[in-house]
């Protein structure tokens, strides 16, 4: 070790901070500069956001009342064992509450894991257009995360993956207008293709534009841009 340069000595206690890569500050930027653009636009922002509760949800601490008897009938809060039943939640809010019509809850396949995967871009896409869109009184401006049911790819803006077959690499390159190298290997081509990735093009913001709206997207890891994040109560 001590010929590869190591020396053996007390390390220094410090806290490492994550640094943000250069794409998610220009995308919280874009994003920011994008809502000023709008509300000075007097256009309407729309917060969309999912969460979930379980019938039996409570906090671990609470204020008591020790004037009682812990185990009084008449003012005994205590709950069976177990969560209960879990729902997901889905709804929108504007600078004015929640958007009538928008509210969605459903009881969840299981209690356990994400609640990520209980919803889907099928689910999302039909809540969007059949409650969402048709309640919204005017053209406005859709908040949305990067929730992977908010962010399927039209065909047109995928790009061949390491999984890709070479025969599926070629017909890409062709079918974009690609030249390729004579005598090109798999790697070479699924680099090619990568260097020639399509700009994102997202199912759901297609949508949203052809129904006469606008969306934001916010960049990774800042869910205090979403107004929506800071209620805590949900009005059932």
């Amino acid at each position: 070790m001590h010929t590869m340069g190591f020396q053996y000595r007390l390390s220094q206690r410090k806290m490492y901070v994550r640094r943000e890569s250069m794409d998610v500050v220009c995308r919280r930027i874009g994003a920011l500069r994008a809502l000023q653009r709008h509300r000075e636009e007097v256009r309407k922002v729309v917060y969309v956001d999912e969460t979930w509760f379980t019938t039996r949800m409570s906090h671990s601490r609470e204020w008591v009342d020790t004037t009682q008897a812990p185990f009084n009938t008449t003012y005994s809060r205590q709950l069976p064992p177990g969560e209960g039943e879990r729902f997901v939640v889905v709804a929108a809010g504007t600078d004015e509450g929640f958007v009538d019509g928008s509210y969605l809850c459903y009881p969840a396949k299981t209690n356990q894991g994400d609640y990520h995967g209980e919803m889907n871009g099928e689910l999302f896409m039909r809540w969007l257009t059949t409650q969402l869109l048709p309640s919204l009184p005017e053209p406005s401006v859709l908040v949305l995360d990067n929730a992977p049911y908010h962010s399927q790819l039209t065909e047109e803006s995928r790009c061949p993956t390491t999984a890709t077959r070479k025969a599926d690499l070629i017909r890409w390159l062709e079918q974009h207008n690609i030249s390729i190298p004579p005598a090109a290997t798999r790697p070479e081509l699924l680099l090619l293709c990568q260097q020639n990735h399509p700009q994102p093009q997202y199912k759901i913001d297609n949508t949203i534009h052809m129904l006469g709206h606008d969306v934001i997207r916010l960049p990774p890891g800042h869910p205090e841009l979403n107004a929506i994040e800071h209620v805590t109560v949900w009005e059932c």
